[in-house]
């Protein structure tokens, strides 16, 4: 009896994890599809929640990053929870050239802090890097602008470790450059970790005014290095 309530449960477990596969693949398609019509952007996929089970796989990474635009770029469903804010960032050359045409990749925790929609953090290697449920890709433009609309995230619970959004630049003529966006209103953000954070060469910015539907807008600028 026991046996056979176990091989029951087992394949009820097996069957739910085959039909939802088959969705995933099935909604892997619809996006890819919609994309490569043009009839949707790289930012209507990210924030449109019938796609946020896609996030975390790496096939759906690589579509998104390999569409990805100048301009702006939402990676949030309008009911997300949390703080909505704009991030605008601007890039130049050592020189004082604007560093158009870099490719960002950007990912950051949800309002509770986490990465994963179900747990602080993604297990495996390099988890929150590669498989952060809030992430997104965009290029600078020709003034080496880019803006992003998403929720103020929140650091990690049970931790000191302030609120951040992780930023990797990468072109070709330019050094691969990683680095933290912080916020200047953050409680977290004092004495020995605000210190580290500017040794660290994090970007700290303080809120500005800004207009419906945003809470606030932070503004940050970057040098990068040419080879």
């Amino acid at each position: 009896m026991r046996n056979s309530l176990f091989s029951t449960l087992l394949l009820v477990t097996c069957m739910q994890q085959s039909f939802a596969q088959a969705d995933n693949t099935s909604l892997f398609n619809e996006a890819k599809n919609k994309l490569e019509e043009k009839s949707v952007t790289v930012s209507q996929i990210l924030s449109d929640k019938k796609y946020l089970s896609l996030h975390p796989e790496t096939s759906f990474r690589e579509m998104i990053e390999e569409r990805c635009t100048t301009g702006e770029l939402t990676i949030t469903t309008t009911d997300e929870p949390g703080k909505k804010i704009k991030v605008q960032c601007t890039v130049k050359d050592q020189n004082g050239n604007p560093a158009s045409g870099l490719q960002v990749y950007l990912y950051q925790t949800d309002a509770r802090g986490w990465y994963a929609a179900d747990m602080p953090h993604v297990g495996g290697n390099e988890g929150d890097f590669r498989h952060a449920r809030l992430f997104g890709y965009v290029k600078t433009d020709k003034n080496g602008h880019f803006e992003l609309h998403t929720v103020k995230p929140s650091g990690y619970p049970k931790s000191d470790l302030p609120a951040h959004i992780h930023i990797h630049f990468s072109a070709a003529g330019y050094q691969s450059y990683g680095t933290e966006f912080l916020f200047d209103d953050d409680e977290r953000l004092v004495g020995n970790i605000r210190e580290q954070s500017v040794r660290n060469q994090f970007l700290i910015a303080k809120p500005e005014k800004t207009t419906a539907p945003f809470d606030q807008q932070f503004s940050y600028s970057i040098t990068m290095q040419r080879n």
